[in-house]
């Protein structure tokens, strides 16, 4: 069986860089100071904080297209002192706009563009979606705006992000590396959909993983077969399960996924499962290499790079 060491090996390779987290840091560090001096938007800011992977600790090292590594993405909210009912999504991500657009030369931004609940901003050193937030109601959750529909939606990033550090403390350290391998295969072996991705394959783990597993070959086969066993009949009616938002009650990770996009998801899970049982039963590590690459690609060594100890923080 393929020691663990490889395993550790590739969650180091697959990290993001130093330059990559630093670069993350200083792009959001320079949109926030600029929302927060703009004259007109600055005013109505009552804070700027980070979400998504980067701050979740999930997010893994950009791709290379021919030869050119992508800028990471970043998620960050910005809660405006508007009211609910006094405002539309439209005027609000609007406002956003106006402060952003300002500071094009100041923050080198490339392009900046309007999508459905948030701004895609392209800057030299980083792609960020930049959303606004209304500040927490009376259920305690901030609310997010469509400009498409016009309609606010319930939702807590942070509350998305203290989540996933209590999910990696029940799963003894090993779901936020869990997560990243999950990812690194999804990108590696990629449907025709963008969905499911992200925190919905966080949802995933969190009710498909082993909680005593300590071997990350064995457990990353293990999710894959339990996830198949779950989610067997809906891929055989092709249809989309439901997955609960850990943060807004009654909530679906899962509500922009159709069947379509998970059952594309679900063959590639099985595969997986199939490849990585042909890898675990092998006793000769270059045949079992080959099943791993099927799943993770080539970064997936063979050999140790060079003697060294075992990565803790991933042990």
């Amino acid at each position: 069986m393929t020691p663990n060491e490889r395993f550790l090996e590739f969650l180091e390779d697959i990290e993001p860089s130093g330059t990559t987290k630093a670069n993350s840091v200083s792009a959001h560090t320079r949109v926030r100071e600029t929302l927060l001096a703009d004259a007109e938007f600055g005013p109505h800011v009552q804070r700027v904080f980070l979400g998504g992977s980067y701050k979740r600790h999930t997010a893994i090292r950009p791709r290379q297209k021919n030869g050119v590594l992508d800028r990471p993405d970043i998620d960050i909210y910005v809660v405006v002192d508007a009211a609910l009912h006094t405002t539309t999504p439209s005027a609000e991500i609007e406002r956003l706009y106006a402060a952003l657009d300002h500071a094009r030369k100041t923050l080198g931004i490339t392009r900046l563009k309007r999508n459905r609940v948030a701004l895609a901003v392209a800057m030299s050193n980083a792609d960020l979606d930049v959303c606004v937030l209304i500040p927490r109601q009376s259920d305690n959750l901030y609310r997010i705006g469509n400009r498409e529909t016009g309609e606010w939606y319930k939702t807590d990033p942070e509350a998305h992000t203290a989540w996933s550090t209590d999910q990696n403390t029940r799963f003894s350290g090993r779901f936020k590396p869990m997560t990243k391998l999950v990812k690194w295969a999804r990108r590696e072996n990629p449907t025709r959909y963008r969905h499911p991705k992200s925190f919905a394959i966080e949802g995933f783990l969190s009710v498909n993983l082993d909680e005593t597993e300590v071997h990350y070959g064995r457990l990353f086969h293990a999710f894959c077969a339990t996830f198949v066993d779950t989610y067997r009949v809906h891929r055989l009616l092709d249809t989309c399960p439901t997955l609960d938002d850990p943060a807004v009650l009654g909530g679906n990770l899962l509500s922009n996924v159709d069947g379509a996009e998970f059952s594309a998801y679900f063959d590639k899970i099985k595969s997986h499962r199939d490849d990585a049982a042909r890898a675990l039963a092998e006793e000769d590590q270059g045949e079992a290499t080959k099943h791993w690459r099927r799943i993770f690609g080539s970064r997936f060594r063979n050999q140790p790079a060079a003697p060294t100890e075992r990565p803790a923080k991933f042990a």
